[in-house]
């Protein structure tokens, strides 16, 4: 998730617990850490709790600030985070049909996961060959310990899939650590390749196919309801950006640009831009979160073609419209539509 858009979800605080839960078990005092990360006082207790991803953001910094004098915490702290721990979303992965299937689904819906780690799933004949991750947006304060905690977050998560390791022949890792670091080589029961561009799970032959066995369609697809509603409604604009987002929900033409916004609103361009900065959002912001929801819309539900659906949402060529989608979704439009078919219509 792009830093300029953390505040457009609210996530589930079960990451948060899980740092806590570490924090108490190395003695380290909650309260300031709470405080100073902006959360209220009792968003450890709930277990429904939501907090939006700059709180997110700065309890983990805050998180890395006391636990610097911890060897490998990152790795540690990854352990913990089981795929329920992602909520409806972990659930929605955990009734998927296959290996593929569960993590088509949470690529694509990876922004309930909040993680400034971009994730793209790699495939071969629609199988899922190697999990990989996106570092481009992480800060640099943040950068060895998102890393470490995806060593340890990765395969616990696949083997919650599975209920039993799934099989990885290699993780390539770009933390610049010693062979044989945290005996990671046994505890994985993989080979670990150091200093690498990016962090990449390789599945071993077959693994990709392998299937679910809590596999259950009929939940999986409502699970995939709930979290595509999640993503959809989690915002709760008011004021200017309420009115800005409905009259752009309600277009039925090419998306306007900002001049042709503020023209419909009655108002400057200028005056525009300035009542969205003071409630802390963008047009930009505002017209890439109505683009997503309508493209996916399109995707799924119409026989459209990408240049007519690209052209609806106000795109000046394909290739821009392309590029949005895949730096969003984490897929081109292309392979999202082919997976909608075979996911969202046919996974009876």
């Amino acid at each position: 998730m792009k830093v300029g858009l953390l505040q457009s979800h609210r996530i589930p605080n079960q990451s948060i617990r899980i740092m806590a839960e570490t924090l108490r078990r190395h003695g380290i005092e909650l309260a300031p850490l709470i405080a100073e990360a902006g959360l209220a006082s009792g968003i450890l207790e709930d277990p429904w709790g939501t907090l939006d991803g700059e709180q997110e953001l700065q309890f983990q910094r805050l998180f890395v600030r006391a636990t610097r004098h911890i060897p490998a915490i990152g790795f540690l702290t990854g352990l913990r985070y089981s795929l329920i721990a992602y909520g409806p979303l972990g659930l929605a992965v955990l009734v998927s049909r296959n290996v593929t299937e569960g993590l088509q689904t949470f690529i694509r819906m990876q922004a309930l996961g909040y993680a400034l780690l971009e994730y793209d799933l790699i495939e071969e004949d629609g199988v899922a060959v190697a999990f990989t991750a996106n570092d481009q947006y992480v800060p640099e304060d943040l950068y060895d310990f998102m890393q470490e905690r995806l060593l340890g977050s990765g395969p616990t998560f696949f083997r919650d899939m599975r209920q039993k390791n799934l099989p990885i022949r290699q993780i390539e890792t770009p933390l610049d650590r010693p062979n044989g670091w945290m005996d990671l080589e046994a505890r994985l029961q993989t080979e670990i390749v150091y200093r690498a561009p990016r962090t990449r799970f390789h599945f071993a032959e077959g693994a990709g196919a392998m299937p679910l066995p809590l596999a259950n369609p009929s939940l999986a697809e409502n699970y995939r309801k709930l979290c595509r509603n999640m993503l959809e409604t989690s915002s709760r604009p008011a004021g200017i950006v309420k009115s800005t987002y409905q009259l752009l929900m309600q277009s039925r033409e090419a998306l306007p640009r900002a001049p042709a916004m503020a023209q419909a609103l009655n108002i400057s361009e200028r005056t525009f831009h300035r009542k969205l900065a003071k409630q802390g959002a963008s047009y930009r912001q505002i017209l890439d979160n109505v683009r997503l929801r309508r493209a996916r819309e399109l995707l799924e539900n119409t026989d459209l073609s990408l240049f007519t659906i690209s052209d609806t949402l106000g795109f000046s060529e394909m290739a821009s419209f392309t590029r949005f989608f895949r730096r969003v979704v984490g897929v081109p439009p292309s392979t999202y539509r082919k997976d909608s078919v075979r996911i969202f219509r046919h996974s009876e």
